[in-house]
Order: C-alpha cells, then structure tokens, then sequence
C-alpha cells in the first residue's frame, strides 16, 4: 500500500513538474522568439514564381521594381505574421527539409528588416490539415518546427493585389459643392441655405413617407438650375460614398493618360479650397471602364457599381417622389 502511495506521489511529482518546465518555455526545445516594437521599413518574399520586394519610405510603402504605392494594411500584415508567429511543436532537428516543402524550390521565405537589420527570417513549408498551421525554419537554424498563424498562401498575392487601390478619399461632410458631367448634361449640386432654417418648426412624424419628408424636413442637397425638385438625402449620400474613399478595381498595364479617348463622364468636387477631378472612358477592360484623375499618376479602372451612380442622365433616381 506504500509503495502505491509512493509511486502515485511520484506521478504527481512528475506530471506537476512537466506542467511547470512548459510553463515557462521548455516545450520540447522550443525558443522563445523575439519581438520588436519599432516596425519594420523593408520585407522581402521569394520562392516558387513569388519574388517581391516593400520598402517603407516617408510613412508610405512602395512595391519595388516599378515603385508603386503599396497597400499598407495588405503589406504590414505580412509584418504581424512573421512577427506574431506561435512555435507549436519541434518536428525535427536533423534536416528532411524535402519533406515539408521547405527547400529553396518549394518553400516562401519572407525577410523582414529594419534599418538594414534583420528582425526575422522565415521559410514557410507545407500547411498541415490543421487550420492555419504549418512547418518553418527560423533564421537559418537547421530546425524544423510546426507553427500557426502562418501559412504560404498568406504571402503569395500578385502586384496588382498589393497595390494602393485608392484614388482619393474625400468625406461628404468636407464637399462644398460637386458637379457630374455625363451624356450632355452637368448637374451642379450645392448645399441647400435652407437645410437649418427654421427646423425647430418643423412638423416631423417617425413614420414619415418621401411626401412628409418634402414637406417638412429640407434637403441637405440641391442642383442648380433644379431647385425645385426636391433631392433625397439618402441618394446623394449613397453617391458621395463613392468617393469616401474611390478605390480603383484594376490598374491596366501599358495604358498611359495622353492615350485615352471618348471620355463620358466628368466629375467635379470641391472640399476646402481644392478641385477634385475625375474622369470616366467609354473604353472597358475587362468589363470595367477606364478612368483617370490628378489625384494618381496611374490609369485605372472603375466598376459598374461605381460608374452607374456617376452616370446621371435626370434627377428622377436622386429626387423624393411626390
């Protein structure tokens, strides 16, 4: 009976003391990796037919190569997994890098730097059926570990992926006035003077219809030349969101400004003493319309989505139905 009792102890020992080495980082010869704060202004990613380089300039990243604008949440991603990485298991010590996709042919190896030093090295292998897990090497060290968080799919996303899709970025709250340009009209919309007159007066009802709203409640919008047809805020305020921020769907290759024709549109929008310009093309790649702007130095392409709203030939879809 004592020498259960004993040998019950000594598992409890044992198992208590496992508990407490894990605790404190002695999970089967996994290192504690080291964390940065002060981010990173270079991140390099190559393997397979990947091979891409970021450099952080001024606060803004740029994709080398063609230095384009890169997106900055999609690029410092890239960042957080290699830094937030969570080493899981040791899966081997003694190489067998073929098997897990690790070599130079078939793994992704993603460099991040800061001021020309190296914050982490990472070959990213084969992902196992777990989610969101896969087998790396660290820093050039020989071993193999199983970690997540992190898998090569995070990292193989094309240029046009990774490229600053916005255009501008312009609040409603901050437009004076805009005006569209589009099948032989131009619509100039202006703030109403009315909008805040009187409107402790006004006799206003929760289940107000468009009539009630007509009558009682001003419009924030009105178009020049139009003014009395009474414009629906919820309309205009759909519109104006389409430049809050414009993003472009595509930016063609080899297309270049002085080589685009037969504009269609023209849009127009003044904010705190500066013009904003926007210019829609007749000519669609890949079921999208070409379009320009000042604001980039990049031909681009807008969706049905946006350029159906720009494309005002009446008042009739922006105005309060009597």
């Amino acid at each position: 009976m004592k020498n259960r009792t004993r040998i019950t102890i000594s598992i409890i020992v044992l198992l208590s003391a496992a508990v407490i080495l894990k605790s404190y980082g002695c999970n089967n010869g996994i290192p504690k990796l080291k964390v940065w704060s002060k981010g990173a202004d270079e991140i390099n990613i190559t393997g397979g037919d990947t091979a891409l380089k970021f450099v952080k300039k001024d606060d803004r990243w740029y994709i080398k190569e063609h230095d384009y604008p890169g997106d900055k949440d999609l690029i410092e991603n890239f960042e957080k997994r290699a830094r937030d990485i969570k080493l899981l298991d040791l899966v081997s010590e003694n190489g067998f890098y073929d098997k897990y996709d690790l070599t130079d042919e078939k793994g992704i190896t993603v460099t991040v730097m800061s001021d020309g030093k190296l914050l982490r090295k990472i070959v990213i292998g084969k992902s196992t059926s777990a989610n969101n897990q896969s087998y790396v090497r660290i820093d050039d060290k020989k071993e193999i570990y199983l970690a997540s968080g992190i898998a090569k799919i995070d990292f193989t996303r094309s240029v046009s992926d990774l490229r600053d899709k916005k255009i501008f970025d312009v609040k409603s709250a901050d437009i004076k006035s805009f005006s569209i340009s589009y099948a032989g009209k131009n619509f100039l919309f202006q703030p109403n003077p009315d909008k805040d007159k009187d409107r402790d007066n006004l006799d206003k009802t929760d289940d107000a219809d468009d009539s009630d709203e007509a009558k009682n409640d001003p419009p924030k919008w009105i178009c020049k030349g139009y003014e009395n047809i009474t414009l629906r805020d919820s309309s205009i305020d759909s519109l104006l969101n389409i430049f809050s921020p414009l993003k472009a769907g595509e930016f063609p290759e080899n297309t270049a400004k002085e080589n685009l024709r037969n504009k269609v549109c023209s849009v127009n929008i003044e904010c705190d003493g500066k013009n904003i310009e926007l210019f829609i093309y007749d000519k669609k790649v890949q079921g999208m319309n070409l379009a320009s702007s000042p604001e980039s130095d990049y031909v681009f392409t807008l969706g049905s989505w946006q350029v159906n709203r720009l494309f005002i030939k009446d008042l009739s879809g922006l105005s309060v139905k009597k």
